[in-house]
């Protein structure tokens, strides 16, 4: 799937797929999930939920929308494991709406661009 600018998708960080009462398969690389609406988007993230979106401006409008405030963009964190295959541009830039964490109650991330876009690593 290539994402589109100006669509907003359900976001998973970890898809999935395995069917109920079956050993957990989960599927990397599939956490861009369904299109939403936008006012999808704004439910899912008051809700503590994900949203991407491919254009950092409409990441930035959406965050925006949910909590006004300073809103600065994180860069995709270190992993706490390289992929098997080595890599560790793996994460999504992303926005926490009114710079607020969920782990701290606020909204779900906004996430956007490529996989591993701006990856710095971290010593």
């Amino acid at each position: 799937m290539i994402p589109l600018p100006n669509v907003f998708y359900e976001f998973h960080k970890e898809r999935i797929i395995s069917r109920p009462g079956q050993p957990i398969v989960a599927v990397p690389g599939a956490e861009i999930g369904p299109t939403i609406s936008r006012e999808n988007a704004v439910r899912r993230l008051r809700a503590g939920k994900d949203v991407y979106t491919q254009a950092k401006e409409d990441a930035y409008k959406l965050a925006n929308s949910v909590l006004d405030g300073k809103i600065a963009p994180e860069g995709p964190h270190d992993p706490p494991q390289p992929s098997p295959t080595g890599r560790e541009d793996v994460y999504y830039r992303h926005y926490h709406p009114g710079n607020l964490h969920p782990d701290e109650g606020g909204p779900g991330h906004v996430f956007f661009g490529a996989r591993g876009e701006d990856f710095q690593k971290h010593e």
